[in-house]
C-alpha cells in the first residue's frame, strides 16, 4: 500500500481543525432553545472543547506510540469524530429532553458531555496520529508538531468565519453539522477501503444511518402549531409561528408568536388585533410613556416583533430602532405588520449609544432575551452614557422580569440600586400578576415625573385608568442585599439567570404540553 503524502496528512488536519471549531459552534447553538445563550452556556461549551480535545491529545498520544505509523488508526480516529458529529442534532435533543429540568449551569455541562465531548475526543487524538505519521526522527519532531497544530489550527480560523458569519445563519444546525461530519468522515474512509473494507463498509452504514437520525430527529409540532419562518443566527434559534393562546387569554384567540430560543418573545394577535400585543404588559409601556407630547423622540433599544413600535407611532412619537439581529427587523415587517419604513440600526445598543450624536427624550430598554440580559448596558456607566444622550427632561424606561423578592429578585433590585446611585429618580411599575408572570418597567428620569397625565385610551385587554395603582413603594425595593452594577463588575447575568431559568422553564413546559407531538 503506498504511504499517505504529507500534503494529504496535512489536509485531514486542517478538515479535523475546522471541524472541531464548527462542532463547537454548533454544540453550543445546539443548547440555546434549551437553555439558552448565556455567558453559562458560553463558558461551558469552551471548558468542555478544551476538555475533550485535552482527552483526545493524551489518548491519541499514548496510541500513535502503541501503533506506530499505522495510517489506518488515523483514518479511523476520523471516521469516528465525523460520525459523532453527524450524531449531534439527534443525541443533543435526546440528551436535553432528560436534563431540561436541572439547574441551568448542571443541565448544559451535562448534554454538552453526552453529545458535543465524544466527538471532540476523537478530534484531539488526530493531532499526535498525525505528527506521528510525519515524523520519521526526533529532531523533525518539532518542526512536524509545528506544521500540524499551525494548519489545525488555520482551519479552525477559516471554519470559525464560515460558521458564524454564513453557515449556521444560512442553513440552520442539522445540515452542517451532517455535512461537516460527512466531509471530515469521507476522506478517511476512502483510504480506509484500500486496507479494511469490511470496516469501512460498516463505517459507511453508519454514516448514512447516523445522517438519516439526525434530519429525522426534528421536533414534530401538533396541528395547531404552524412554523412560518425558522434560522439561526445571532441571538440562536428564531421562530415565527401561529397558535392559539391557550392559558395566555380566555378566548385562547389565535396568536403570532416571535420565539427567541424556544421563549415567547412577542406575541401579536392575528384577526383584529393584527397591530398590538397580545399580552397586557407591553400596553404599559406607551401609557406610561404617554405623558410625553406628539413628536417625542423615542429610541427603543430591541425590536422584538415591532409590537412597541407599532404603540410608539398610535402617539405620534418618532422612533429610532437599534437591533443587534438583522433577522429580527426582516421577520417584523414580513410577519408582524411592521411599517418598513420604520427606522432602524443594526448596531449593538451601548456602541450605538456611545457613538451617536442624536439627542432623545425616552429611550426604552427592551433588550432582553430569555436567559441572557444585556448587563453591559445596565451599569453606572451604561447609564451615564444613556443620559449623556437624553434630553434635560427626558426618561429612561427599562423593561425587566417581575420579580423583586429573596434571591430571583436581587437582579431587579440591583439595577434599582444602580439607577438610583446613578442620581435618577426611579419608580417601578409592577404589571399585574403574581411576580413569575408579571413584568417590571423602571422608570428613571432626572426630576420626577407626574404620571396623572397618562393617556388610558391604549388598546390593552386589562383596563389601566391609574398607573400609580401599579407602583411599587420603596420598602417593596429594599436594596440593602443589592449590587451596585459597574463595567468593571457588572454581576446582572448571575443574578438574572435564577429567574430566567424559572421563565424558561415554564414557556418549555408549555409548549410542550399545548404544541410538541
Amino acid at each position: 500500500m503506498k504511504k499517505a503524502t504529507t500534503p494529504y496528512l496535512y489536509l485531514l488536519s486542517f478538515l479535523e481543525g475546522g471541524s472541531v471549531m464548527a462542532c463547537e459552534l454548533i454544540g453550543a447553538k445546539l443548547l440555546a432553545p434549551y437553555f439558552g445563550t448565556s455567558l453559562y452556556i458560553w463558558a461551558a461549551a469552551l471548558a468542555l472543547t478544551l476538555g475533550g480535545l485535552t482527552s483526545g491529545y493524551f489518548i491519541g498520544g499514548r496510541l500513535s506510540k502503541k501503533y506506530a505509523g499505522q495510517e489506518a488508526l488515523l483514518y479511523k480516529v476520523l471516521i469516528a469524530a465525523g460520525l459523532l458529529l453527524i450524531l449531534m442534532p439527534f443525541s443533543s435533543r435526546f440528551i436535553m429532553g432528560i436534563t431540561l429540568g436541572l439547574s441551568l449551569e448542571m443541565g448544559s455541562i451535562l448534554s454538552l458531555m453526552v453529545y458535543m465531548f465524544p466527538p471532540l475526543v476523537f478530534m484531539g487524538m488526530t493531532s499526535p496520529v498525525i505528527i506521528n505519521l510525519l515524523t520519521e526522527e526526533a529532531k523533525s519532531a518539532g518542526n512536524s508538531a509545528g506544521n500540524v497544530y499551525a494548519i489545525s489550527t488555520l482551519g479552525g480560523i477559516l471554519f470559525t468565519f464560515l460558521m458564524g458569519f454564513y453557515i449556521i445563519p444560512t442553513f440552520g444546525l442539522t445540515g452542517p453539522a451532517v455535512t461537516i461530519g460527512a466531509l471530515l468522515a469521507l476522506l478517511p474512509l476512502a483510504s480506509l477501503i484500500l486496507t479494511d473494507k469490511k470496516k469501512a463498509v460498516l463505517a459507511a452504514v453508519l454514516l448514512i444511518g447516523f445522517a438519516f437520525l439526525s434530519f429525522s430527529s426534528q421536533e414534530h409540532y401538533s396541528d395547531e402549531y404552524k412554523v412560518l419562518y425558522q434560522s439561526e443566527g445571532i441571538l440562536g434559534q428564531i421562530k415565527v409561528v401561529d397558535h392559539p393562546s391557550y392559558d395566555i387569554t380566555p378566548d385562547n384567540r389565535m396568536g403570532r408568536g416571535l420565539i427567541v430560543n424556544n421563549t415567547l418573545q412577542t406575541y401579536m394577535g392575528v384577526d383584529h388585533d393584527f397591530q398590538y400585543s397580545i399580552w397586557s404588559w407591553s400596553h404599559y409601556f406607551p401609557t406610561a410613556a404617554s405623558i410625553f407630547p406628539k413628536g417625542t423622540k423615542v429610541l427603543l433599544l430591541g425590536l422584538g416583533g415591532g409590537t412597541i413600535v407599532k404603540q410608539l407611532d398610535r402617539l405620534g412619537f418618532e422612533t429610532d430602532v437599534v437591533e443587534i439581529d438583522k433577522r429580527v427587523w426582516e421577520v417584523s415587517v414580513e410577519y408582524f405588520n411592521l411599517n418598513p419604513q420604520t427606522h432602524i440600526v443594526i448596531d449593538d445598543a451601548r456602541h450605538y449609544i456611545r457613538t451617536t450624536d442624536k439627542k432623545y427624550d425616552i429611550i426604552i430598554f427592551d433588550t432582553f432575551l430569555s436567559e441572557s440580559v444585556p448587563e453591559h448596558l445596565l451599569t453606572q456607566e451604561g447609564f451615564a452614557d444613556a443620559q449623556a444622550i437624553l434630553n434635560p427632561e427626558g426618561m429612561i424606561m427599562i423593561n425587566f422580569y417581575g420579580f423583586v423578592e429573596g434571591k430571583r429578585g436581587k437582579a431587579a433590585r440591583s439595577v434599582y440600586k444602580t439607577l438610583l446611585a446613578s442620581e435618577l429618580v426611579t419608580e417601578v411599575l409592577a404589571t399585574p400578576g403574581d411576580e413569575s408572570s408579571r413584568n417590571l418597567i423602571f422608570l428613571a428620569s432626572r426630576a420626577e415625573k407626574d404620571f396623572s397625565l397618562a393617556d388610558y385610551s391604549e388598546p390593552n385587554y386589562d383596563k389601566i385608568d391609574d398607573l400609580y395603582t401599579f407602583f411599587l413603594d420603596a420598602w417593596q425595593l429594599p436594596t440593602d442585599d443589592a449590587l451596585l452594577l459597574t463595567d468593571k463588575k457588572p454581576q446582572l447575568a448571575k443574578l438574572y439567570a435564577r429567574a430566567a431559568m424559572e421563565w424558561k422553564k415554564s414557556y418549555n413546559r408549555y409548549y410542550r404540553k399545548y404544541f410538541l407531538k
